[in-house]
């Protein structure tokens, strides 16, 4: 009976969360958005693929897709700090579903070119730099601040449970109804999130009395960035896993037809084996709550996913592949999810949605990341690249415990010196 309990409650702490009626509609709608997305994703890289066989033109792809994230976050944190959040989601997810019906029309009537790929995928990675920042900071607007952590879990689960769903479902769509097909299922999901932002229940908005100059607040989320140890350092990490080592998600059409030959059901299995890998994660630190050594956490994911992506990278089998890729998502997940709890902690309210868009803009370093690996992919081969991807990611994290270690013993040898003057 006591074992009975002691798991319900380990169950109730998972879900703590949802109790927030705003939340759970959040949750909700996210669900259905996010599986379409990835069936989009899936869907889009595959029919680049087909169209080019070009492991070159899939890493220009990813470099238009990441690109506005890079260039346009810390203007898109300003934006989100002074407009009303829910708003600027509505308006980005219809927006979104715009560009969804765009490309299932172009596919559907045989009208689809490259370079009408590279346009719709430029203006999706804009409409997202402005959305991924609002939805997170609402996030910390729609919990307690010890809910907090839990929430980013839940939310990081349900983005990853997406990306399980979404990918496997594609796989089979794809050769059921085709790329069309996927689009067109993409832009129907939209309709969940923009109900559950409709639904929502929230104060009215009231504009910040603080708002200076524009330039001045984007110039004043770098600075709070640099001032603070433990955000700088949460965000070196992120940065170099996003430039050399999550892009490698990019090339994976090329491992499932060229490496493993698994054909597009096995490309989707390859996709959402690190969606599975990062919900059970995931899932496992909502359960722990708040976390105090959240640092130490992170720096141990990066080595986590270095190593199993190096292991990935001279993997021959399909089962092996996809138990490589599980861990790759679940340390992915733990370091991101971790780095994002330690960033909303720290930041006072009225900073995070530019000190959040600094964050994501980790997601337009993969435009750069996908380039470089598709440039060593034509050289060494795309495993070699991943390889040496791999390896960089290692290598920061051995230079931040390196850093941290200087750094305790700085601290050290000031007190010490404190107390002699004391006396």
């Amino acid at each position: 009976m006591a074992d009975t309990d002691r798991r319900r409650s380990r169950f109730s702490q998972i879900l703590s969360s949802l109790r927030f009626r705003n939340y759970r509609l959040l949750f909700i709608g996210t669900v259905f958005s996010h599986t379409g997305d990835f069936m989009q994703a899936m869907a889009q890289s595959w029919l680049v693929w087909t169209l080019t066989n070009s492991p070159f033109l899939l890493g220009i792809i990813g470099f238009c897709q990441a690109a506005p994230r890079l260039f346009l976050s810390a203007i898109g944190g300003a934006m989100v700090d002074r407009l009303d959040r829910r708003r600027l989601l509505l308006i980005t997810q219809v927006l979104a579903m715009l560009q969804a019906v765009a490309f299932w029309a172009l596919v559907y009537f045989d009208l689809i070119q490259f370079w009408h790929v590279v346009v719709l995928v430029l203006f999706l990675g804009t409409v997202n730099t402005l959305n991924q920042t609002a939805r997170q900071s609402l996030i910390n607007a729609l919990v307690p601040r010890d809910e907090l952590m839990n929430a980013i879990a839940l939310n990081s689960s349900v983005v990853n449970l997406s990306k399980l769903v979404g990918p496997s479902l594609a796989g089979v769509l794809i050769s059921v109804i085709g790329v069309a097909g996927c689009l067109f299922v993409n832009a129907v999901s939209f309709f969940a999130i923009i109900i559950s932002l409709v639904m929502m229940e929230l104060p009215a908005w009231r504009r910040d009395e603080r708002e200076g100059n524009f330039w001045q607040e984007v110039i004043e989320g770098y600075n709070y960035v640099r001032s603070n140890r433990e955000v700088f350092g949460a965000f070196f990490l992120m940065y170099v896993v996003a430039l050399v080592g999550s892009p490698y998600s990019r090339f994976l059409p090329v491992f499932a037809s060229d490496v493993l030959h698994v054909g597009p059901a096995g490309f989707g299995f390859l996709v959402a084996a690190p969606g599975l890998g990062a919900v059970v994660a995931a899932l496992l630190l909502a359960s722990l709550g708040n976390i105090r050594r959240r640092s130490d956490v992170t720096t141990a994911g990066v080595f986590a996913f270095a190593f199993f992506l190096i292991l990935f990278s001279f993997s021959r089998s399909m089962l092996v592949s996809c138990l490589c890729l599980l861990m790759v998502g679940a340390s992915h997940i733990a370091l991101r999810a971790t780095a994002n709890a330690t960033i909303q902690m720290e930041t006072p309210p009225h900073l995070l949605g530019r000190t959040l868009s600094l964050l994501f803009m980790d997601k337009g370093l993969w435009s750069f990341g996908t380039l470089f690996i598709g440039s060593v992919a034509s050289v060494t081969g795309t495993p070699w690249a991943v390889t040496l991807s791999g390896a960089i990611c290692a290598l920061s994290a051995g230079a931040m415990i390196y850093h941290r270690g200087r750094a305790k013993e700085r601290l050290s040898r000031t007190q010490e010196l404190e107390k002699a003057l004391v006396k």
